[in-house]
C-alpha cells in the first residue's frame, strides 16, 4: 500500500528505502518554537531571539556542507526542524548540490500545526529528494499513556532514533536542563552512537544579542564563525 503526505500529496517511502552514504550525512534537531524563551525573558525580543536561533542553525548547516556533508535529514518537526530543512531547500535552488531527506514520524503529524507551518512543511516536502514515513499505521497517533492498538508513545523516538542511525553527525539547537524534550533525546542517543555533535543553546544566543543589539550585527559575527 502506497502513502502519500496529507499536507503536499508526495509519496511516501518506507524507512528500508533509504540509500544514503552515512559518512556524509549530518542531522538536524532542535527544540518547538513554543519552547525558545526570548532574550530577557521579555517578549519585546522575541523577534530577535528566533532570528538568531535561526542564523545560528543555518551558519552551522552551511560550515556542515563546506566540511563535505551533502545529505540533511529533518525530522520535520515545527521549530529547527523545518527551520533547517527550508535553508536547505533555499540552498539548493541556490545551486548547491544537496540532498534533503525527510522523516516523518506517523502520517497525521503536522495535523494541529499552526497554518505557517503547515505552508513550510509543504514547501520542503515538494523539494525533497526523499520523504520517509516511519510508521506503517495510517491511523495511529502519539499519545505518553497509548489505550489503543492505533496510539503509541515511542513514534517521536522511533523517528529520532533513524535520523541518528543513518548520520555520522548532528546539528542540534539544545538547551541545558531540557533534559525529557525529543531534542535531549536525539542527543543522547547521538553521543551514544559516537557521532560528530555540533551543539548551541539559548547561553550562545542570549550572549549574541547581549554584545551586538541589533539582527544585522549579529548576522555578521555568525557569519564569521568557522
Amino acid at each position: 500500500m502506497s502513502f502519500y503526505s496529507l499536507t503536499s500529496g508526495v509519496i511516501l517511502e518506507n524507512p528500508e528505502s533509504i540509500k544514503n552514504d552515512r559518512k556524509k550525512t549530518i542531522c538536524i534537531s532542535g527544540h518547538r518554537e513554543k519552547s525558545i524563551i526570548p532574550y530577557q525573558n521579555n517578549y519585546a525580543y522575541y523577534d530577535i531571539t528566533i532570528k538568531t536561533v535561526r542564523c545560528l542553525l543555518e551558519r552551522y548547516l552551511d560550515l556542515a556542507y563546506l566540511n563535505g556533508y551533502d545529505t540533511f535529514i529533518s525530522g520535520l518537526a515545527v521549530g529547527a526542524d523545518l527551520w533547517g530543512a527550508e535553508h536547505i531547500v533555499n540552498r539548493r535552488r541556490q545551486g548547491m548540490d544537496m540532498t534533503f531527506i525527510g522523516v516523518m514520524p506517523y502520517l497525521h503529524h503536522a495535523d494541529s500545526f499552526p497554518k505557517r507551518y503547515v505552508d513550510l512543511l509543504y514547501k520542503v516536502e515538494k523539494e525533497a529528494d526523499k520523504l520517509i514515513l516511519m510508521s506503517p499505521n495510517p491511523d495511529i497517533t502519539y499519545r505518553s499513556c497509548p489505550s489503543n492498538e492505533n496510539e503509541s508513545r515511542t513514534l517521536y523516538r522511533d523517528r529520532n532514533y533513524f535520523m541518528v542511525d543513518h548520520s555520522s553527525a548532528i546539528i542540534a539547537f539544545f538547551n541545558d536542563g531540557s533534559y525529557y524534550s525529543g531534542t535531549a533525546q536525539t542527543v543522547n542517543y547521538a553521543l551514544k552512537s559516537n557521532l560528530n555533535i555540533c551543539r548551541f543553546g539559548l547561553d550562545t544566543v542570549y550572549s549574541l544579542i547581549s554584545r551586538y543589539k541589533s539582527i544585522d550585527k549579529i548576522k555578521t559575527a555568525i557569519q564569521n564563525i568557522v
